[in-house]
């Protein structure tokens, strides 16, 4: 069946192939003529174009209902756009990297519908505009919650202008983030979602160096049936504790349970 397009303009979607490995596959098994491109060619991450961002148009209305189940699925985005496909290229190769308001030139992962769910409330007008580009509108969802952002004006990002990674657009991400994992720890240890979040922060206290780190710690405080945070006798003693940051998670797990000890230790 020859594609329909919607009113807009043309309908692309974006998938990021380090969510979606079979993507390339799947796609020409859909759709015998699509027009795509692998966005990090021509970029200095061209060699890693087989497991980046890639751009389709579909040719069939079969294959765009199959990309629209990868966007309910949560590892595509749609993109409206009245510009040709070629400008659509320029400008998502052109955020392969953003400035950002502290700190060096930073790997954008634009493609990850993740990204958007987190960073959408902390974006002002002009930011959704140099985002967007060419694309009047782009919707996804990430953990089963929908988004979408709009241009505010014609779809053309403000000329000579770049979009800036603010410290506010960085809190914001990680705070949905944050609040993601802490929702799925509660509900899969019956543990109140407020408990969670105090551990997330005591975790930040005791200088976990990675995020990964962080959330494994409350992993393990959630896998040993803790309920209430840490006491301050046992921050103390994790403080305390030198080595890699792998010996002081063991030793939270050690005082987590056999709690007499530890209380004994600091009596």
């Amino acid at each position: 069946m020859p594609l329909i397009t919607s009113l807009e303009g043309q309908v692309c979607y974006l998938t990021d192939q380090a969510l979606h490995p079979k993507a390339q596959q799947r796609m020409f098994e859909a759709d015998d003529s699509p027009t795509y491109q692998l966005l990090y060619l021509q970029t200095p991450y061209r060699q890693h174009a087989a497991h980046g961002p890639l751009l389709i148009r579909p040719s069939t209305t079969n294959a765009q209902a199959q990309l629209e189940r990868w966007v309910e699925q949560g590892v595509a985005i749609e993109i409206h756009s009245p510009h040709p496909f070629s400008a659509l290229v320029e400008h998502w190769r052109g955020l392969t990297q953003v400035r950002r308001q502290e700190g060096p030139l930073g790997l954008f992962r634009y493609a990850d519908p993740r990204l958007y769910a987190g960073l959408g409330a902390a974006l002002s007008p002009n930011d959704i505009a140099r985002l967007l580009g060419p694309a009047h509108l782009m919707r996804g969802i990430a953990s089963g919650e929908a988004w979408c952002l709009e241009s505010p004006g014609s779809p053309l990002s403000p000329a000579g202008e770049e979009f800036v990674l603010t410290t506010a657009h960085e809190r914001a991400i990680q705070a949905w983030r944050e609040g993601v994992y802490s929702r799925q720890l509660a509900g899969e240890h019956g543990v109140a979602e407020a408990s969670v979040t105090v551990w997330l922060e005591q975790m930040k206290t005791l200088a976990l160096p990675t995020e990964h780190a962080r959330w494994e710690g409350c992993r393990l405080l959630a896998e040993a049936g803790q309920r209430a945070p840490l006491s301050p006798a046992q921050m103390a003693s994790l403080l305390s504790h030198d080595g890699p940051w792998q010996q002081r998670l063991e030793h939270l797990q050690t005082l987590v349970t056999t709690p007499l000890e530890a209380d004994e230790v600091h009596a």
